[in-house]
Order: C-alpha cells, then structure tokens, then sequence
C-alpha cells in the first residue's frame, strides 16, 4: 500500500491478541513513519504506559484477560493525555456507542480497512496537538497569575529587597543551572527560587521542592534518583526520582546544608555528568534541571568543620542570591504587613482595613528573628483577634517592651547565625516546655532536624513528646 500524507510521527501502542492481525497492522503503520510498541494483552501495554510516553493507543475489545475497555479506563488513569481507537470482531451498534460514551476517540470493526485507519489517526493527532495548544495556553496563564502572586510577596523598595528583584529578573533571563539562595529561617528563600522559576523559560515545565532536612538518610537516593521494580523490599515498581520529575524545569533543594556527606556526593556527580541512575538500574538518565539550592547555614563554615563538600558548594554558587533579615531590612515591615494583612482579611472574611498608627509603630520596634515568616503568623493572628476596622497594638499580642534597634555596626558584631539558632531553638523549647514535636511545629523544621540541632548544640534533657 502507498505511504499515505500525515500530520507527523506518532508514537502508538498496538493491542490484539492475534498475533498476525497485530503483525500486519504494525508493519502498515511502520511503513507510515510512525514508532509502533506492540503487545499480546492489555496489561502489559497499561504497564508500559505507566513508565513511557506515547500519543495514541490501538487496541481490540475481545480480548482474555484485560478487554478494550478495561484497557480504554486504565488509559485514561495512568496516560490522560493519551487517546484511544478500540477495534473489534464483532461490530455491533452498542459496542460502538459504548466505546465512544466512554471516551475512546474512535470505533473501527474487523476486517479492518487500513486507510481508514489512517486517516483516523491524523484526525486523532490534529485533536491532540489542539488540546495541547490549549493546554499550553491555559498554563500559561495559570503561570502569569502565579508570577503575579509570587512577586507581589516580594514586598519592599529597600536597597536589600531592590538588589534581590534584580538579580531574580537577571535569572529569568538567562538559564543558569544552579543558583544558591542564602538567608535566615523565615526570610522568604522558596518564595525567592519560585520567582526565579515563573519568570524563566522553564516555567513550563515543572516546579520540583524537596526538603533536605525532612529526608532519611536510608530514603534519599531512592527520593532524588527514584528506584527500579525490586530495588529493595518494597520496590514493587519502578518509580521517577525528583530529578527525573523536574526534567525540563527546576528543582529546589531547600536547606542542602542539612545534607549528608554521602548525597551530597551524589548530587555533585548528577550535576557534574546531567544524568541519574535509579537505584536498582543500569540505565542512564539524561536530564535537563535547573537547580535551586537554599540554606540558613554559613556553608563556608560548614567546608572549614567538613560537613560540607567544598567541591559541591562552588558548583553550586554560580549564582549566589543573599536574603536579608528582615531586622536589617525595617522599611519593609510595613509594606509586608500591609500585604498579609490584605490576605488574610480576605481569606478569614474580615472587614480589617490596615493598622493603627501605634499598632503599625509596634511592629517597626519588633527584632523579629523569626523574619517573615513570624510577620505573616502576626499579622494572620491578629486579624483573627480584631474587631473593628483597624488592628490595635492589642491584638498584635507582643508584649509592649522598649526595643532599642542595635547600631549596624553592633549588629554586624553580634551576627552569629549558630548562636542565634541556638537561641530560637532554647526559647521554642521553653514556651513548650521541653515538648520537641511541638517545638519543631512552631520552628517550622522536622523532629529528626530539631534532635540533630539539639544535640548539635548541647540542649539535652528534653522530652520528645
């Protein structure tokens, strides 16, 4: 048969359990240009769609096992994206209106005519590249709103937080593999690498966040690099690594500080060789990442201890992006307070129209080590509190001490972030009594990172739970 005009390559996947029907129909659309999986039953072509791309499925309804459409659900679970054409020995109208009520693209009877079929699968691939585009479409304005929120929180005209905008549209611009976020706890550092990710061309694609602190050391190469069917004993299939997942887009390694020696070895090779290998496997991975690493932690000083690779931390501080405190930072208290204060009041349904005069005065006086993150917690408790049109120093529920904001020499002097971590974590053990869940909740880290830091600074004696 002549080769007939087409709207480009497919990738199909054929499903009879007749094996010469199955063989003449592969070839024809082989010698149509197009990659053809064939397979025997329908549960090891679901299996194959589960770990591979694909644009068109083929298959027979009268089938042992798995019929068409068992195949046909099981397509729209594992390969949404994926469009159906059933084919059946026995044409009979109900099959036919069955089959496309429940979503197969179209219906073909035996014998089959191989140019209808053809042309099937150019109306079939046309209807997918237009779902495509409009998918695209609506992505992208889904990504534009979500820019637009994530820049919004980046309040502040301050020389600190001006720098920082900056440099986040010099990283959109260009396509940097690694960019290294510093900052205290609570500055804002994934609020940073998501800003960094909307604006760029690989806002597209996905949008990867791993916390590194919240990961078992027994779990972190399965995690990142992802696991072959009987890796190990719970391996029951394979799965994609984070890596793997954020292929086209970025991955976010939040706190790597907190990584151990060994993974961070692992992340050095991927990022030096652009490619994975799952646990159990043989078989290597390109992938196309940007990565995003943060830390709270002076990796300079973790390098001088040995608890960070030197080697790693100079891969990944192409970019570098600073985050200031936000007691360095006081001229965007109130244009951040502002901000919550809008979102909440909007989230709780509150009539709250912004801060009183001593109110706003208060918070301008406040050290804040927790950073941004204990504003927004303030300004979020204190418009559940309020009860009239304008938050009170009351309802800020701080107590009204002097505060006497240290030169910025004398904060320079005392700037010690171990110290200062310490402190926090002395005092979230005090206000709970020594109770660790509770005080990892109101620090924001996992328990496992919270005993590491209690023995790491000598603060024993306190009960888990």
């Amino acid at each position: 048969m002549d080769k007939i005009p087409n709207s480009g390559v497919l990738r199909l996947v054929l499903i009879d359990d007749e094996p010469a029907i199955l063989r003449t129909i592969a070839e024809f659309l082989r010698d149509q240009g197009h990659g053809v999986e064939t397979f025997g039953n329908g549960a090891e072509a679901v299996a194959y769609l589960e770990r591979e791309e694909a644009d068109i499925v083929i298959s027979d309804i009268k089938m042992a096992g798995m019929d068409g459409f068992q195949v046909l659900e099981a397509v729209r679970r594992v390969a949404s994206q994926v469009e159906t054409i059933l084919i059946t020995g026995h044409g009979d109208i109900n099959s036919a209106v069955r089959a496309l009520r429940e979503g197969a693209f179209d219906f073909f009877t035996k014998p089959l005519n191989l140019r209808d079929l053809m042309f099937s699968l150019q109306r079939t691939s046309r209807f997918h590249a237009l779902r495509r585009e409009k998918d695209r479409y609506k992505e992208s304005l889904h990504r534009l709103g979500r820019e637009h929120r994530e820049l919004s929180q980046l309040c502040g005209e301050g020389p600190g937080i001006t720098r920082i905008k900056d440099l986040i549209q010099t990283l959109q611009e260009t396509d940097a593999t690694t960019v290294m976020i510093v900052g205290e706890s609570g500055t804002g550092k994934e609020l940073v690498a998501r800003a960094i990710y909307y604006g760029g061309r690989r806002a597209e694609g996905p949008f990867v966040s791993v916390n590194c602190t919240a990961l078992p050391e027994t779990l972190i190469e399965s995690e990142l690099y992802g696991h072959e069917k009987g890796a190990f004993t719970d391996a029951k299939e394979s799965r994609k690594g984070q890596f793997e997942l954020a292929e086209g887009g970025s991955l976010f390694l939040d706190e790597i500080g907190d990584m151990s020696l060994s993974a961070q070895a692992k992340v050095l090779r991927t990022l030096e060789e652009r490619e994975v290998r799952r646990v159990g496997g043989t078989r290597r991975i390109p992938v196309d990442v940007r990565v995003i690493s943060a830390t709270n932690k002076d990796l300079r000083q973790g390098m001088a201890s040995g608890e960070f690779r030197a080697d790693l931390y100079y891969r990944l501080n192409t970019f570098v992006v600073r985050i200031p405190p936000l007691r360095e930072r006081p001229e965007d208290i109130a244009g951040l307070a502002g901000h919550f204060l809008i979102r909440y009041a909007r989230e709780l349904r509150k009539e709250v129209e912004g801060f009183s005069a001593e109110a706003l005065d208060l918070l301008q006086r406040l050290p804040f080590p927790g950073n941004v993150r204990e504003l927004r917690n303030l300004v979020e408790r204190a418009v559940i509190l309020c009860r009239g049109r304008l938050v009170m120093p009351a309802d800020l529920l701080v107590e009204q001490e002097p505060f006497d904001a240290p030169s910025p020499a004398a904060a320079w002097e005392d700037l010690n972030l171990a110290r200062m971590e310490r402190e926090m974590i002395g005092e979230a053990l005090r206000r709970t009594g020594g109770n660790q869940v509770r005080a990892a909740e109101q620090l924001d880290i996992s328990r496992d990172a919270l005993r590491r830091r209690i023995a790491q600074y000598g603060l024993g004696g306190q009960r888990e739970g």
